[in-house]
């Protein structure tokens, strides 16, 4: 658990750098780290500031009709911009994240409500969202010297009740979203979304460029201008306790208990990501708990709702084996913006239609 949290803090990039900050001999880190990919999936994604290169973010959740599930999977890709897209377990629904050009809102809508003219389809929601918060797992409710995991859930219902703090930026309605990328940014954070430790000569190699550009727009383009919101440390740290993955949408009365709640999940082993609804005071959060302690998670959700803290919310579990992560749409990005083909999107949808 201190690798998987140091991985976090300081970054899969320099393992050098880490054993020091751990004080760990190099050669027991590497182990430790082999040993976490082996057993437990470990795996360094990366996490973009989508708003800082001109995309929108966009959750959508989708019904098909029983026996149609892959109808809507399929269709829910059919434009570029997809980021994510999850079936759900024992229901026929799918969840999907886009990364929409600022400016093309009222075509990915579009998009949408032709999705929902398929017969098969129905119940096609959306919600424009913020970019999202990774939150890594750390060592918080995992017990040293026993070596398993704790869930207080008491302790954690009276810490949401009187939280302090600030949201951080990726919880924060933008002001805009302005296009700070050129073709090289946009490939180097590529490169990051499917591994965060990629060697910056590597980068070099595939692009057929110098390492000291490479270096340059790494440091003064994508680091300095927050493009880039660091690692995601990816573990199946539950292992052997039959965990879901579920995905949420909580509901808040008021922005005060939007973000006590929050910043209450901020180092909690259970969070994966977290993503604000734009304008409201409603959060998309990634759970992943053992499949008990799922049952404890919701008890205790239904307090906060008794006590007036929460209105109301939602939930999905997720099929993992029907899952699929995209990288940015690199290919689309032409002359330094975006080209978002509308009409190609729409005419697939319509032919679909028409097959079906």
């Amino acid at each position: 658990m201190r690798v998987l949290e140091g991985l976090a803090l300081y970054g899969p990039r320099n393992v050098s750098k880490l054993s020091t900050e751990l004080n760990m001999p190099r050669g027991a880190v590497r182990y430790r780290i082999n040993h976490l990919r082996s057993h437990f999936s470990l795996r360094f994604l990366g996490s973009l500031y989508h708003t800082y290169i001109g995309l929108r973010k966009v959750v959508v959740f989708a019904e098909s009709k029983p026996g149609y599930e892959e109808l809507l999977y399929k269709c829910l890709k059919f434009n570029d911009y997809w980021l994510y897209v999850s079936q759900c377990i024992a229901t026929p629904k799918c969840i999907a994240i886009y990364g929409v050009p600022s400016g093309k809102e009222k075509e990915l809508e579009e998009f949408l409500s032709e999705l929902e003219e398929l017969d098969q389809v129905s119940n096609v929601r959306f919600f424009w969202s913020t970019c999202f918060q990774n939150v890594n797992a750390t060592n918080e409710w995992f017990d040293d010297t026993s070596e398993e995991w704790v869930f207080p859930w008491d302790s954690w219902l009276k810490e949401v009740l009187v939280k302090k703090g600030g949201l951080p930026y990726t919880l924060k309605d933008p002001s805009g979203y302005p296009q700070m990328a050129d073709w090289i940014d946009i490939m180097i954070l590529k490169e990051l979304e499917k591994d965060s430790a990629i060697k910056l000569k590597e980068i070099a190699k595939k692009l057929g460029i110098s390492l000291q550009r490479v270096r340059y727009h790494f440091e003064n383009h994508v680091i300095k201008e927050k493009m880039f919101e660091g690692p995601q440390i990816f573990a199946e740290h539950y292992r052997g306790l039959s965990a879901d993955t579920c995905y949420f949408r909580f509901v808040f009365k008021n922005h005060e208990n939007f973000t006590k709640f929050a910043c209450s999940l901020m180092k909690k082993p259970f969070i994966r990501v977290m993503g604000k609804v734009y304008g409201e005071n409603q959060l998309f959060v990634q759970v992943y708990l053992p499949r008990q302690q799922l049952r404890n998670f919701i008890n205790t959700l239904s307090k906060l709702i008794r006590t007036g803290f929460l209105d109301t919310y939602e939930y999905f579990i997720q099929d993992l084996t029907k899952t699929e992560r995209e990288t940015i749409p690199y290919q689309l990005f032409k002359d330094n913006h975006w080209v978002y083909e509308h009409k190609v999107y729409l005419e697939k949808l319509r032919s679909m239609q028409i097959d079906l």
